[in-house]
Parts: C-alpha cells; structure tokens; sequence
C-alpha cells in the first residue's frame, strides 16, 4: 500500500510541477530541482551514502544510444568496454546502436577485439552481400567464423549474433551506407599450422597473444588511418573491446592497453566508455558487485533506470574501478574511463555459449586437429562431443545465488 500511495503521491506532484512550469523557464528550472528532491526524499529507504547517486540518476535522462550518438559528435571515435564476452544481454544495447539511423549515416565502421585482422575482408563480403535467403547468409557466416579466430573456434555466441546483427541492418542499406566490421586481433590462419606441433603454436601463437594490446591498438591505427583518409564519407568507428583492454593507463601498473595506444596516436579524438560490470567472484564463485554493491543499489532504487553520462560531471566518477579482469585497479572511475553507461543489472545478464549453424558444416576431424595443437595434447577426445560443445547454443545466468545479489544491494537500504 505505501508503494502504491508514494506512487500516486509523485504522480500528483508531477501534475502540479508541469502546471507552475508555465509561469516561465526560471521557475520551471526551479521545480524540476525540487521534484528530483523530492523523489530522492520520499526514497525512504535509500541510505545517506548513496542518494548523491540516486539524485544523479533520477537527474539524468539521456539513453544509452543518445549518450553514443552524442560522444560521436564530439569524437572520431569511442570504445564501448564490454562486459563478459558471454553475456549476450549487453549486444541488445549494441545493436540498438548500429541500428539506429544516425550510427548508419554518420558513423558506419565497427571495430571489433574478436577476430584475425586479416579476416576482415572476408567478413565483410558476406556482411554485404545479397542472400536469397537468410539461411544462405547463415552458412556463409559459420564458414567465416570458423575460421575467424586462433583458437580452435570463437564459441562465445556474441560474435554470432553481432554479424547477424550488422547483416539484417545492412540488408536495408544502400552499398555506400552499409556498415563495416573490422576485427583487430593478430593475423592468424589455421592454414598455416598444418604441419605444425602443439610445442610450435605454444612458441609462437601464443607468445604472440602475450602482446594482444599491443597488436589491437595497432591494428586499429592502421584501419583508422585508412578510414581518416579514404573516401568514404563518414570518417568515426566505434571500438568493442573487453573492459581490461579499453582502459586508460597507468603507470607501474601495466604497460599498455589497447585503448591507450589508439588515444595516444589521436589526441582528443577518442573517448572510452564502460558499461556497468561486476568486481569478480568470491572464494564460493560468487558475484562481487562493484563497489561493494554502491552503485547496484543506487540503479536499483531508480529501478534500474539505464543511461548514460560523462563520469567527471558525476559523483559516479569518484567511485573506485574494480571491474573483473582488470589490471587498473584502486583508481577513480573518471580517471580510468571517459563515460559510464548502465545496461541491466546483473540478474538480468544473460551467458551464452555456442556457435549456431556450426554441426553443418563438416569439421569434426579439423576441429579435433585445432585443439590438439592448441592444447598442446594428443588425446584422443569423442569428436561428436567436442563438435556438440562448440555448436550448442546455451544460456545461462552469472549466478545462482541470488540471495548474495541482494544482500550486497540491500547493505545501502534502511529499515
């Protein structure tokens, strides 16, 4: 009942604010401040320590594909940190933003951590081409990525759907309007290996991957020179890179991130962006929210408004940046990440594993070769359940603890 009446209690006073806001823009600025208080207030429940949060939130309204499309008026280009690779949740928020018609006109190039460089042409013609059906694009795509990676097979869903993705938008562009994806991980062919010992790879392709910072942001470079100075018109990319490689860097602590070195060679061009993520997995596999839960419980209470902003205008900017997997760590949000965006909260997360279409194709034998060597083993694995792991899509939450969820969140509610 108290819901339901504080409900109705702020629904009166909206009316009344929207009835004063006539009077003139002075007052109206004045009572859209008293209502963002008032909302923080009769939020009884919330603690001391996290309504300057609360109030930020209610305060802001720009979506999550305004706050991009906007950083993009300011920027040539912006690197979207991406949480788990697995959670499929968040490529939601992705597509929504290349399927919007700005990113289209004015933007039209993806950069994307998943991916041999050298692939990139390859892609990009079934990405572009024209099917007589979708189920033809479907086998096209699987044969791509197949081959689109060093390790036996990309078998997080993602990458899947985000082509997919790219391709049903592209289906209703014109060719000069199509958008483009360019992987930018080390160049890489399973053809290479095929007299090659798992000893060799581990020498050589995996002493390679100890520089993947280092290989992205240069293979970046070299995609953005070419962009900056092509002939396509629309001259801005949008990076999605992991979290711990679109950060900003810091000394003694690692030597670089592939953001770093793309912002080091266009000063003032690019700008990073963090999607909220957790803090990593207690001794029991856990969720450890960041910040012990400060800003989960912040978004909660404003039920789980998503949005977007720059961090150094807000007080979620001096929170610490603790995300899983990270080498930065203690420093402030605002000095590690140009803006924040919250997409979901973490029960709403969704993991998924598995290539579709890829128990068409005839790959079992090559299949078991690539991890062989990978893997640096001979043993003799049952094909028919190496090809099942990798092509069965699955789903899955981050947790199953639930009550954890809530116990970290409800540290910042009051009785």
């Amino acid at each position: 009942m108290k819901t339901v009446e504080l409900k109705k209690s702020l629904i009166a006073l909206t009316i009344v604010l929207v009835m004063i806001s006539c009077v003139g823009r002075e007052n109206a600025t004045q009572e859209q401040s008293t209502t963002i208080e008032t909302k923080v207030e009769n939020k009884t429940f919330v603690s001391e320590e996290i309504k300057p949060l609360v109030k930020y939130i209610e305060q802001c309204n720009t979506s999550p594909i305004d706050y991009i499309m906007n950083l993009f008026e300011k920027f040539d280009v912006v690197v979207l940190g991406e949480r788990d690779h697995r959670d499929i949740s968040q490529y939601e928020l992705f597509n929504q933003i290349i399927s919007d018609p700005r990113f289209a006109a004015t933007v039209g190039h993806v950069f994307t951590e998943v991916g041999c460089y050298n692939m990139a042409d390859e892609l990009n013609t079934v990405l572009k081409g024209t099917y007589p059906n979708d189920a033809i694009f479907d086998k096209e795509l699987v044969n791509v990525i197949f081959n689109m990676d060093f390790i036996p097979v990309w078998e997080k869903t993602n990458y899947t759907k985000l082509m997919k993705d790219v391709y049903l938008i592209n289906k209703n562009l014109s060719d000069k309007d199509k958008i483009s994806v360019t992987p930018t991980e080390m160049p890489f062919s399973w053809k290479q290996t095929q007299s090659m010992t798992g000893e060799e790879f581990k020498k050589t392709v995996h002493k390679m991957w100890e520089h993947k910072d280092l290989i992205m942001g240069n293979n970046a470079i070299n995609e953005l020179y070419k962009i900056f100075n092509g002939k396509d018109l629309r001259k801005k990319v949008l990076i999605i890179y992991n979290t711990p490689h679109s950060c900003l860097y810091f000394e003694n602590k690692h030597p670089f991130f592939a953001y770093q070195i793309i912002a080091d060679r266009f000063p003032g061009r690019v700008a990073n962006v963090m999607l909220n993520w957790s803090a990593g997995y207690d001794n029991e596999d856990n969720i450890t929210l960041s910040n012990n839960g400060k800003i989960d419980a912040a978004f909660a209470a404003c039920n789980n408004k998503s949005i977007g902003f720059d961090l150094v205008s807000s007080p979620f900017g001096d929170c610490f940046f603790d995300v899983i997997g990270s080498a930065v760590h203690g420093e402030k949000m605002k000095d590690v990440y140009h803006g924040f965006i919250f997409y979901k909260p973490v029960l709403e997360w969704v993991l998924s594993i598995g290539v579709p279409n890829l128990d068409k194709l005839d790959c079992k034998d090559e299949l078991m070769r690539r991890r062989n060597i990978f893997n640096n083993t001979t043993k003799d694995e049952n094909k028919n359940a190496l090809l099942r792991y990798y092509s069965t899509v699955r789903s899955f939450p981050p947790t199953e603890n639930i009550k954890h969820i809530y116990e970290q969140i409800g540290r910042y509610y009051e009785e």
